[in-house]
């Protein structure tokens, strides 16, 4: 194993200290970034995750843990703000840089492993991934750690290795679900590869079932704990809880928005040299090795949007070993056909633009990245309007309609004001709590929909006289209209209620 990972496919190598300037230049972005997180406002899901952190727990309904611990420690270090929330999503998105590099490093060489992190660095949903704190940050970071880690357990065998294995896969699963699936890679690997095969039923295995058995152990007493609440939900977003049927159309466009989020030359380099090396460097042991750690996570997904639009974020763990297959692909090819040098120096610096637009959209305004950064901004402005009509109205108590709602008006109102969802329209806010009525409470609730009113909610007419719509506007940033909210504003019925939120 150490003698065949010492051979890089490619017949050169570089002259200079390659891992000095690996470090530089995750040096350089891990600076930049930390800035950068600064300018940008957050986007829903990091302020729902946020409230999480709040409510620290050993599961929620929707995912695992772990991100509401990061944001925990984060927040704890440096207050309730967008750098406390991010900053160590920054830091975790370096270490995944830097696995990719070691990845190949060890794998194929000097050469193959700088150009594995350049071309890491210009991949625009890695970019944007780096300066969000979302449940992928640390999924990808423990994915990429545990590519590593599994390597070394191959070549030692010492059973310490696998244990530890286990353990870096099961925090990921407490990141993410998703990272389950490499379990099924490393089985994969294992079955494919005959000088491995003895892995297969061994202490190492067992060694590795049991720890990642003990992560998991958290979500499992939580489950149990709510009554299956995460089970509930994971059933319903598979989009099988009827019938399976096929869509040719979503998978299509699943794979469309792949190419699209990892840059469409990268995209389709990258599928090109999966293909390609598995028809001609198969028998190749780290070829094989990669190839596991890719083509099930792709064709999983590529499955579950036959029946479902599938989100462009579900596979992304697999471009890990997906990016060190593109790069030793491409420097083979162009080894022998040295004509075709433009199409990977093209790729990267397409990635690379598309990378430095979507960041410089946070200042200049760019019509066709707008709608994605509409996503961070005009948040101050919202929680304006909703401080104004409370101190108006003299409301105690507010409600929202969605997650996003509820989560950024408690973040960006400056005394983080507890936020509700009406009776039984989300299991999670229904686990943090009641609300009180009592004849004559003001309340105000906010919808993002124009044709949902509190009219039409049997829970909110139930609870409160008819509503008074209030405030209706735009978000604001920069003299650009950004989304639209109404506020209404609700006065409880004549009885005391105490309500299960």
């Amino acid at each position: 194993m150490n003698q065949t990972s010492s051979q890089p496919l490619s017949p050169t190598q570089p002259r200079y200290n390659v891992t000095t300037m690996a470090l530089v230049l995750l040096a350089v972005l891990t600076g930049f970034r930390l800035w950068y997180i600064t300018k940008l406002g957050l986007v829903a899901d990091e302020s729902y995750y946020w409230l999480w952190s709040k409510h620290l727990a050993a599961s929620y309904t929707d995912k695992g843990p772990v991100i509401a611990w990061l944001i925990a420690a984060g927040t704890w270090l440096f207050g309730d703000t967008p750098f406390g929330i991010r900053w160590l999503g920054v830091l975790l998105s370096a270490g995944t840089g830097w696995q990719i590099f070691r990845l190949a490093q060890r794998l194929f060489g000097d050469r193959t492993a700088w150009w594995s992190l350049v071309t890491a660095s210009v991949i625009p949903l890695f970019g944007v991934g780096a300066v969000l704190m979302t449940i992928d940050t640390p999924s990808v970071f423990c994915w990429a750690w545990a590519v590593n880690v599994f390597w070394t357990a191959l070549a030692s065998g010492k059973t310490r290795h696998w244990f530890g294995l286990g353990m870096i896969i099961g925090l990921g699963f407490l990141a993410k679900f998703t990272n389950g699936v490499q379990l099924g890679c490393i089985c994969l690997f294992l079955l494919w590869s005959a000088p491995h095969r003895r892995f297969l039923f061994s202490r190492q295995t067992l060694a590795l079932s049991l720890a990642f058995g003990l992560c998991s152990l958290p979500i499992l007493w939580w489950n149990y704990s709510v009554g299956w609440l995460q089970v509930a939900a994971l059933h319903s977003r598979s989009g099988v809880q009827d019938s399976f049927s096929i869509h040719p159309l979503y998978l299509i466009r699943f794979l469309g928005e792949q190419i699209g989020i990892i840059s469409p030359l990268i995209g389709i380099g990258m599928f090109v040299a999966a293909f390609g090396l598995m028809v001609s460097k198969q028998r190749d042991p780290r070829i094989r090795f990669l190839l596991c750690q890719f083509l099930p996570v792709y064709g999983l997904f590529c499955f579950f949007s036959l029946n479902s639009v599938g989100k462009g974020n579900w596979p992304v763990p697999a471009m890990i070993g997906g990016i060190v297959l593109l790069v030793v692909f491409w420097q083979e090819f162009i080894y022998r056909h040295p004509g075709w040098r433009w199409v990977p120096y093209t790729a990267l610096v397409l990635g690379c633009m598309m990378c430095v637009v979507l960041h410089m959209a946070a200042f200049v305004s760019f019509p066709l990245v707008n709608k994605l950064m509409n996503r961070s901004e005009g948040w101050p402005d919202y929680a304006a309007h909703i401080d104004r009509a409370r101190t108006q109205y003299q409301t105690t108590l507010l409600l929202g309609d969605h997650y996003s709602t509820v989560s950024l008006a408690e973040f960006y109102l400056a005394d983080h004001p507890q936020v509700f969802q009406p009776t039984g329209w989300h299991p999670q806010f229904a686990l943090w709590g009641d609300y009180q009525l009592h004849p004559g409470t003001r309340a105000l609730f906010i919808t993002t929909d124009n044709t949902t009113t509190p009219r039409e909610h049997p829970p909110l007419t139930e609870q409160f006289d008819p509503p008074v719509l209030v405030d209706d506007f735009w978000t604001q940033e920069n003299g650009r209209k950004i989304k639209r909210f109404h506020i209404y504003c609700l006065v409880a019925r004549n009885q005391n209620l105490s309500v299960k939120n």
